[in-house]
């Protein structure tokens, strides 16, 4: 049963449409991320949502309660921010406990409540410090635990890791995970993540929307957004380096499919879901699926303009004419070096091809 659903969620600021018309149906143990660049409506959805923002249209409905107009306090949400806003005058347990004190729990219970939110993020030796002493990846521990406590219906992280350096935003995205796992096992809850970070996103999320302009782009797994990405917008924002996107024309002999680039005519065999028809269209391949193949195959002539080393893999950046490059991601088992001719093909099953009229999937 959905947990968690949005409806035809629409929020203006004046003239302009923040989100249009978003729809979204969430489940107990999803882990949610809302990913998208930046003013695509992704934060103002989660504010929405935890009614910190009024919609102008559209509801949120938790367990088929309508929720729309319900103070944030009564909502049984918790908001982790960017700005973790810890009280610097208050020790770790007096911040984890301060929500507990204001509805007047029993001392026993905070005590009780406290200690187990803070062994679930791995700060109990940390309880009588204050935040002045904490490091970054503390404190972002401590902002956690204290939405914990209170055992929320829905925990809302809105980009609760982007003042990280980069190996503590590592290290805290396996931290987010593990934590996901402990809540599913003892009370349930969705997790609602935002982040522009598509890193982020395909590492933690369970689920990701993808938004755009205020709209839904694409609800799917990490594993589909990346390999079946549904339109052009969801294929070049997922992926770095980001996929190739070649305008062309598609043509078939019997059984067999051939896309046209200029004097290039290269074989192509698409993935099992494609529905491919002759005609126009715009061909997107990933760089760790462009080949460079023998000079004298069938492929795209091109020259070789930059080689970069990337730790294990090389990325080689090539010029096919005036308005085309292609990069491709490569072990490079043949030294390739600036100024070489390439002839470049695509590995069987990884071409993407998209209706260049309505930018879909076809």
């Amino acid at each position: 049963m959905t947990y968690l659903r949005i409806e035809n969620l629409t929020k203006k600021f004046g003239d302009v449409v923040a989100v249009d018309d978003f729809s979204l149906e969430i489940n107990k143990n999803d882990f949610l991320v809302l990913l998208g660049p930046s003013g695509c409506g992704k934060t103002t959805t989660l504010r929405i949502v935890a009614g910190l923002e009024i919609q102008t249209e559209g509801k949120i409905l938790l367990e088929d309660r309508d929720i729309s107009d319900i103070p944030p306090e009564n909502r049984d949400m918790a908001l982790v921010f960017q700005n973790l806003a810890l009280y610097p005058h208050m020790t770790v347990f007096d911040n984890i406990a301060f929500y507990l004190r204001n509805v007047k729990t029993p001392k026993e219970e905070i005590n009780e409540r406290v200690k187990e939110a803070a062994n679930k993020v791995q700060i109990s030796e940390l309880l009588h410090r204050y935040p002045s002493q904490l490091s970054g990846g503390q404190s972002q521990r401590v902002a956690l635990a204290r939405s914990l406590v209170r055992f929320p219906k829905v925990l809302l992280l809105d980009e609760p890791l982007a003042s990280l350096d980069a190996k503590l935003r590592a290290s805290m995205r396996s931290e987010f995970k593990l934590i996901h796992k402990q809540i599913q096992a003892e009370q349930g809850g969705p997790f609602i993540y935002v982040t522009h970070d598509q890193v982020e996103a395909l590492t933690l999320g369970t689920k990701v929307a993808v938004m755009n302009e205020g709209h839904l782009e694409q609800l799917d797994s990490p594993d589909r957004l990346y390999n079946r990405p549904q339109n052009i917008f969801t294929a070049k924002f997922i992926g770095s380096p980001e996929m190739n996107l070649i305008s062309g024309n598609l043509s078939k002999d019997q059984s067999n499919w051939e896309f046209v680039y200029g004097e290039n005519n290269i074989p192509i065999i698409p993935d099992d879901e494609s529905k491919p028809v002759e005609g126009d269209v715009v061909l997107g391949i990933r760089p760790e699926d462009v080949d460079i193949l023998p000079i004298g195959e069938a492929g795209i002539s091109a020259e070789v303009l930059t080689v970069e080393l990337l730790g294990q893999n090389y990325l080689i950046l090539m010029k096919v004419d005036d308005n085309m490059t292609i990069s491709c991601l490569t072990n490079m088992k043949k030294i390739i070096r600036d100024g070489d001719q390439v002839v470049l093909g695509f590995t069987d099953g990884k071409v993407h091809l998209f209706d260049p009229t309505t930018d879909r999937r076809m």
